[in-house]
C-alpha cells in the first residue's frame, strides 16, 4: 500500500495536481427529540373537570358531575405525576385539573345530596297526605 492509497483510505484526497485536502463531511440531520412531551392527561384531565363542574350545576345530574370529577381526578393526578418524570411541561394545567377536580366531586356529591334530599322530603308530604283525614291534617302536612 503506497502513501497516496493510505491518504485515500483515510478520507484525505492526495495527488500530485492538489494539494491535501480533507474528505467532506456527510450531513446529519438533527435527532429526533428523546422524550416528546405526553402533555394529554393534564389536559384530559382539565376538560373533564370543567365539564364536570358544568353538570353539578344543573339539576339532577350531581352524578355526572361527580364521575367525572373521578375522572379528571385521576388524570390530573396522573399528569402531574409526567410532569414530575420530566415527560411533560403542563404543571399548571396539571394542578389546575386537579383543583378543578376536586371541586367537580365536591359538587357532585352536594348535587346528589340535594336531590335525594328533595326525594325523601316530597315521599314525607306524600305519606303525610296519605294518612291525613281531615282537612285541618292536611293542611298542616
Amino acid at each position: 500500500m503506497t502513501q497516496n492509497d493510505h491518504n485515500i483510505t483515510q478520507g484525505i484526497n492526495v495527488s500530485p495536481q492538489h494539494p491535501i485536502t480533507p474528505a467532506p463531511q456527510p450531513y446529519y440531520q438533527q435527532p429526533a427529540p428523546i422524550n416528546p412531551e405526553k402533555n394529554g392527561l393534564g389536559i384530559a384531565a382539565i376538560i373533564c373537570a370543567l365539564i364536570g363542574l358544568l353538570f353539578c350545576l344543573v339539576p339532577f345530574t350531581g352524578f355526572i358531575g361527580l364521575a367525572l370529577g373521578i375522572t379528571a381526578l385521576i388524570l390530573g393526578l396522573a399528569g402531574w405525576s409526567r410532569v414530575r418524570k420530566n415527560k411533560a411541561t403542563n404543571k399548571k394545567t396539571a394542578i389546575s385539573a386537579v383543583v378543578l377536580a376536586i371541586l367537580a366531586i365536591a359538587g357532585g356529591i352536594w348535587g346528589i345530596v340535594i336531590v335525594f334530599g328533595a326525594v325523601n322530603d316530597i315521599d314525607e308530604g306524600f305519606d303525610c297526605l296519605d294518612q291525613a283525614q281531615t282537612s285541618a291534617e292536611i293542611d298542616a302536612c
